[in-house]
């Protein structure tokens, strides 16, 4: 047994870079298979390195192992709000609330709204689904093909629909990475979306406003609608589209409007959806809980109607509860190392005020994104990374969480080489020249720093404002 030591600020740079760099290395040669998979396997031996680390500087195994532990159980609210959500997803699909936005909002499109409108539909459906990738490869995929008949440039089209689709991944309490940053921060779900609020808003409202007089010269078009009619026929075909199915998506807001804790007031929210999609849809209670866990696969015949609403089910979520147990058994062998907390004091010999800090969290994440190419590592990596630092600076977790979704989640389809990148060109048949256009990815960033330097939107660690008369100076 060695005796135990802290390691010298040098050697705990050594390991973060050490760690950091394993994981990416993963990552970027696929190891266990593409997307999340890849960062499972990579995370998995990223741990194993981080426990090397700290029993060389002399940690017993048992305290190692109690570190982990603790961490992980305090991200066990996260981990049960992610399976209800897999939950959630299935049943919407039986019961035809996420079918019926879509066959509502389709319904709406005319060539003078078409961007704007392609922004907030593929935002709405990522809201209420919470995955960006399934709605790039559906409303997406739906809107650029009505661009075509309109003459309108597909990769116009696809910009507005990406920066949709990232809203809603951003914002929705059912997207794994809203839930990552939340659980992975120890900040209440709700908190942090609300927080999100004030980047998030502004930027919204903007990116409208420049969809609007961009798409303003395709106003003379004429709608080629065969595709909407193509997904609304066979929708209409295949469920009782009322109002009243739409309870459930409304209930969500409610329960985020009342602040009501995220477990109960999602697990109601899925036991409504069980019972509409019984009543409405005449789904049996057996099918519908059994596409609770193992999710929704129909076979309709068309393509793009499958694809749509083939997701949901508990199982869904297995991957995203794995890598948020293996980044907090991760950060619980740094932690106990003392790597993080050698760290933390030498960064703040060059990190003075709260301001840097959130800069350099900005940086830290747009640099592991353009190394990995992956949306999830800067958050996985991050939370850790700088809990402890953001208490320090007197910063509440919620403004941590925050930044890690206003750079990393937002900005991976900017990443000509990511994923996500690869994912929105193959699906929509377009190329990275929708990037420029995805404005809602440059936009959120301005107003971090706007918010950071201003104060506004800013919260200490008990979570009083840093805006207005009950500030205090920051420590």
């Amino acid at each position: 047994m060695k005796e135990r030591r802290l390691p010298t600020l040098l050697e705990s740079i050594i390991a973060l870079l050490l760690v950091i760099g394993v994981v990416i290395a993963g990552v970027r040669l696929g190891i266990g298979g593409p997307g999340v998979a890849s960062a499972v396997n990579s995370l998995f031996i990223g741990m194993i390195v981080a426990s090397a680390i700290a029993l060389y500087f002399g940690n017993p195994w048992e305290d190692i192992q109690k570190e982990m532990i603790r961490i992980a159980s305090d991200s066990l609210i996260a981990i049960i709000i992610l399976l209800i959500v897999g939950c959630m997803i299935g049943v919407w699909m039986v019961s035809g609330t996420v079918p019926a936005l879509i066959y509502y909002g389709l319904m709406l499109i005319t060539p003078d709204i078409m961007l704007p409108l392609t922004f907030v539909l593929c935002a709405i459906s990522s809201l209420m689904t919470g995955t960006s990738f399934g709605t790039m490869s559906t409303m997406g995929l739906a809107l650029v093909g009505v661009a075509m008949g309109l003459g309108m440039p597909t990769h116009v089209v696809a910009g507005a629909a990406v920066a949709g689709a990232y809203f809603g991944d951003k914002m929705s309490p059912l997207s794994d990475t809203t839930l990552m940053a939340s659980g992975l921060t120890k900040t209440p779900l709700y908190e942090h979306i609300f927080s999100m609020f004030y980047t998030t808003i502004p930027a919204t409202v903007l990116c409208i406003v420049v969809y609007w007089f961009l798409g303003r010269q395709y106003a003379g078009g004429e709608l080629d609608d065969s595709n909407i009619v193509v997904i609304t026929d066979t929708l209409k075909n295949m469920y009782s589209i009322t109002p009243w199915v739409l309870i459930p998506a409304l209930m969500v807001l409610l329960v985020s409007a009342f602040k009501i804790p995220a477990v109960p007031g999602l697990a109601a929210t899925w036991m409504v959806s069980v019972l509409i999609a019984v009543y409405y849809q005449g789904a049996t209670f057996i099918h519908t809980l059994t596409v609770s866990f193992n999710g929704f696969s129909p076979s309709t015949g068309v393509r793009i109607v499958d694809t749509l609403l083939n997701r949901g089910g508990m199982v869904m979520m297995r991957n995203t509860v794995f890598l948020i147990i293996l980044a907090c058994m991760m950060g619980g062998a740094l932690s106990q190392s003392g790597v993080f907390r050698v760290f933390v004091q030498g960064m703040f010999k060059i990190i003075k005020r709260p301001q840097e800090l959130v800069v350099g969290t900005m940086v830290y994440c747009y640099a592991l994104l353009l190394m990995s190419g992956n949306q999830v590592l800067p958050i996985v990596l991050g939370g850790p990374t700088f809990g402890d630092a953001y208490k320090e600076k007197d910063l509440n977790s919620k403004v941590l969480s925050r930044t890690l979704e206003d750079t990393t989640t937002i900005a991976a389809p900017l990443v000509p080489w990511s994923t996500a990148s690869v994912f929105a060109c193959s699906v929509m048949g377009v190329t990275t020249a929708y990037i420029p256009y995805a404005f809602f990815g440059f936009l959120v960033p301005i107003f971090t720093l706007i918010c950071c330097y201003t104060g506004f939107g800013m919260f200490r660690a008990d979570g009083t404002p840093m805006w207005g008369k009950k500030s205090q100076p920051a420590k």
